[in-house]
């Protein structure tokens, strides 16, 4: 009789703890995923925390936090790899207990990144039953492209830009100081140095760099004109132009190419004139967000035919392949007083070739 009354108590626990799990199980659990940082360049290497919280007084003995993330985010610890990253981590976690997970992962490829959501998977006691509950979750990493060595960008410049630091004096620049001298007939009153003509040494002003007025046209072609394309030389034009946007901060500069959007493939990226650095973030993003997959763009050329020369602009084109189409358009570009230059990448970026087919025209 012992017997049976010791079977008719393990049954009658099985059945409360299956009813308690039925009903609590992913009652008051949670689990939220986070990134250190919204931005980032390639190579950098970023955090993603998983914080998972039973807030009930029941332990949850198995439970299970899925993920999917882009392959290009490459994470230190083992994981299923195809198209994408799958992360599966198993938990076992007590009563009112929070448990903090922090996964190390690498930016390895430009591009614009999300995470939209969790799965959390929790078993009962006895492992017969399984429940599941989808988190909803908002986060979006941005990958700038790499930027390529700076001497060779300096290289670059010195080829195409020429005299744009001339020190032929077009327009004062007020917020770069240069130095002090005596007074001049003709000077403005607003450039005397009253602190430094105080000291006794006669009337002094202020000297000032100058600024040149020309500005720059960045354009981007990412039409693929042959079937054999080198995804390398394309992410090469984008760290060029990457580049250039870092480089020529303190000159107005602007950002075309007939590139779509892999956030809207409907939108066309252009970013307009501008200067400092908010707006070198503005073109890093538009670079970030650059999908060369996305074939079903117009050609370069009908851009550039639209272009109407009327002030100092320089146009510098990148483009990763040849077309006779492009060659055309910006020598037409030329014909009307605009100065350009087209860079075509190198094959090898270890190599002399990586910079040197550059063409001022």
């Amino acid at each position: 009789m012992a017997t049976i009354g010791i079977l008719i108590a393990i049954v009658i626990t099985i059945l409360i703890l299956r009813k308690v799990y039925a009903k609590s199980t992913v009652k008051n659990l949670d689990v939220t995923l986070s990134i250190s940082a919204n931005e980032a360049t390639e190579g950098d290497v970023l955090t993603l925390t998983e914080v998972l919280t039973n807030n009930k007084w029941l332990p949850i003995p198995w439970v299970t936090v899925k993920f999917r993330a882009a392959k290009e985010l490459l994470f230190a610890q083992n994981a299923a790899v195809s198209d994408a990253y799958y992360r599966n981590e198993l938990f076992h976690i007590l009563m009112q207990q929070k448990i903090t997970r922090r996964l190390k992962f690498t930016c390895s490829k430009r591009g614009y990144y999300s995470v939209d959501g969790v799965e959390l998977t929790a078993w009962d006691i006895l492992m017969e039953q399984r429940y599941v509950q989808r988190f909803s979750c908002d986060i979006r990493l941005t990958v700038y492209p790499g930027l390529i060595p700076t001497e060779e960008i300096d290289e670059l410049c010195t080829q195409v830009y020429g005299q744009l630091h001339s020190k032929l004096p077009i327009n004062p620049d007020p917020f770069s100081f240069r130095g002090i001298r005596e007074y001049a007939p003709g000077n403005p009153l607003k450039a005397v140095n009253f602190k430094a003509s105080a000291r006794g040494a006669g009337l002094l002003v202020n000297i000032w760099e100058y600024t040149n007025a020309r500005q720059i046209v960045v354009l981007l072609d990412t039409k693929r004109y042959i079937q054999l394309y080198n995804e390398e030389m394309e992410e090469r034009a984008v760290k060029i132009a990457a580049a250039i946007a870092e480089k020529m901060q303190g000159i107005p500069i602007a950002f075309l190419t007939n590139g779509k959007s892999i956030i809207n493939s409907d939108e066309v990226i252009n970013v307009p004139h501008g200067i400092g650095q908010n707006h070198t973030r503005s073109i890093l993003e538009s670079l970030a967000c650059i999908d060369f997959t996305n074939q079903d763009i117009s050609h370069l050329s009908e851009t550039l035919a639209k272009i109407t020369h009327t002030d100092s602009s320089e146009y510098w084109l990148i483009s990763p392949y040849y077309s006779k189409e492009i060659e055309e358009a910006i020598l037409r570009l030329k014909d009307v007083g605009a100065k350009t230059a087209w860079i075509m990448p190198g094959p090898r970026p270890s190599t002399a070739d990586y910079l040197n087919q550059v063409i001022v025209v």
